[in-house]
């Protein structure tokens, strides 16, 4: 796969995942702080599947923007760490969101700010990852040689 389809894929994935955030913010708005709120359940049961989703967004970056991203320029194998560093601090918070989206003894607005929390999370993380790993400077489908000499 070259780059620059490695980036278009990526970055399609965000703007799924922005619009699946976005249902997850309307949800997490409209829980109330009645017992036994169906809107509670039905955060809990989205949420939980939106984290399903974005691992499995996680996997193909690994896969797929990681070689591209060492193998853009000097700098790619940095940028590859710091991916792969974020990747890891993002599954720690998903794991501890997922247990506390299981804990059904967690009030309904303990759960809606824990979603929104990592909404806002997310959005900026891609943003982030948007500026300085998917660059159309960065994920090129040219060689990009630095200090070349011929002999």
């Amino acid at each position: 796969m070259r780059p620059s389809e490695v980036r278009t894929r990526v970055l399609a994935d965000h703007e799924r995942l922005r619009r699946d955030l976005e249902r997850l913010e309307a949800l997490s708005n409209g829980v109330s702080e009645r017992r036994g709120d169906a809107r509670v359940a039905a955060l809990r049961e989205e949420a939980q599947s939106f984290l399903v989703r974005l691992r499995e967004h996680m996997r193909w970056e690994e896969a797929h923007l990681l070689p591209a991203l060492r193998d853009a320029d000097a700098w790619g194998r940095e940028r590859a760490e710091r991916l792969q560093g974020d990747h890891r601090e993002q599954r720690e918070l998903l794991d501890f969101i997922v247990a506390r989206l299981r804990d059904r003894e967690r009030p309904g607005p303990v759960v809606a700010r824990d979603v929104a929390g990592l909404i806002d999370l997310l959005r900026e993380d891609m943003r982030e990852e948007e500026e300085a790993l998917l660059d159309e400077r960065v994920l090129r489908d040219d060689v990009v040689a630095i200090a070349m000499e011929t002999g």
